[in-house]
């Protein structure tokens, strides 16, 4: 995966930032990735593994991180976080 950070200093468009860090891995290994670059932008994992209260989709989680290493914005500033 490229290095995310850089990339979203890059490109004015999250849709292609999103598409950028699937290139030519699955989407648990981009959850992965992303869940590792997150937690060192923000220095907290991302989800806490004793939390059940979070039920989104594989899909859903990939663009939530990506959307805060995005805008460099935590998780609680997810405009869909209440959904």
């Amino acid at each position: 995966m490229k290095n995310l950070r850089l990339d979203a200093a890059r490109t004015g468009s999250f849709e292609q930032f999103l598409a950028d860090g699937r290139d030519e891995t699955t989407l648990q290994n981009a959850i992965g990735n992303a869940s590792i670059m997150y937690h060192g932008i923000f220095h907290e994992p991302f989800l806490n593994i004793e939390d059940t209260s979070v039920d989104v989709s594989d899909e859903q989680l990939y663009r939530w991180i990506c959307w805060c290493i995005f805008y460099g914005k935590s998780k609680k500033e997810y405009p869909l976080v209440n959904q």
